[in-house]
């Protein structure tokens, strides 16, 4: 007696049919939210606009647009372009390294004991932000908002329950601002010059406007021997000078939809509460 196969697919008699053509998957999607409970917090998320003898603030936002611009050059073999995304993971890195110090400090500075606790204030209203960027620098600029609004949340609780002097709390959170708006104005010192590593190798005009303007390039990075942990994909092949175009022609593209595995050039914009203030105070 012939015994029957576990699976009918198993049997050679079976034929095997196949499925129609799905096509390829559907890009990745996903969501990142930002909480914010703070005013000074809030108040650099836009950032402000120069008034009067007041200078320009560079916000969350003007510096995810700023990095739009270097993400795009970059991804153009432009070596100063990369010059700077190693500048600004360095500066991110080391503004999350002094959060984190001082955070710690003022938390060894709370007042708990096993009768008496203290609970971090928070608002009962807080700002959320659903952010879509295009660069993984910008989301980590928006986390190290985060984690500034976190240390003003607990510097204000430990000064309102007495636990530290006042003064010295203010001076964390004006510290802790400045070292924010320091690594949020840092992609702003960067200029376009349309321009890839062959033409710092053939010492083109442009190579010298570049240089002049931005200082002279670290040979580590022409080389790519030091480099940004996240960088974009080549679209510039290294050994041919880059296309002259003026800065009016080069095309802009289209704003990302979602978040991709493979950002594009330009950001969604921050969905911001109604109610929010624009921060410029």
């Amino acid at each position: 007696m012939r015994s029957q196969p576990l699976n009918p697919v198993d049997d050679p008699a079976t034929p095997v049919v196949p499925t129609a053509n799905p096509g390829r998957v559907g890009r990745l999607t996903g969501e990142a939210w930002l909480e914010i409970h703070t005013d000074q917090a809030q108040r650099l998320i836009r950032g402000r606009v120069r008034k009067g003898n007041k200078p320009a603030i560079t916000g969350l936002l003007g510096f995810a647009s700023q990095m739009n611009i270097l993400w795009q050059a970059a991804a153009d073999d432009d070596p100063y372009a990369d010059w700077w995304l190693v500048r600004v993971e360095e500066a991110i890195a080391a503004a999350q390294s002094f959060l984190a110090t001082q955070r710690a400090q003022v938390d060894s500075a709370a007042l708990d004991t096993f009768r008496f606790r203290v609970g971090i204030s928070h608002s009962r209203r807080p700002q959320t932000l659903m952010l879509q960027f295009a660069t993984p620098h910008a989301y980590r600029a928006a986390q190290l908002l985060g984690e500034y609004d976190a240390l003003v949340c607990q510097c204000l609780t430990l000064k309102h329950v007495g636990a530290c002097p006042s003064g010295q709390m203010g001076d964390l959170i004006a510290l802790g601002g400045h070292r924010l708006r320091g690594v949020f104005s840092l992609p702003q010192g960067y200029r376009v010059f349309a321009i890839n590593r062959a033409d710092v190798h053939h010492n083109t005009q442009r190579a010298h406007q570049a240089r002049a303007h931005l200082g002279e390039l670290p040979l580590e990075i022409l080389t790519g021997e030091r480099a940004a942990s996240h960088t974009p994909f080549r679209t510039v092949q290294e050994d041919q000078p880059a296309a002259r175009l003026s800065l009016d022609d080069r095309a802009v593209p289209e704003p990302a939809t979602t978040i991709g595995i493979a950002p594009t050039a330009m950001a969604m914009p921050v969905v911001v509460d109604p109610g929010a203030t624009d921060g410029s105070r």
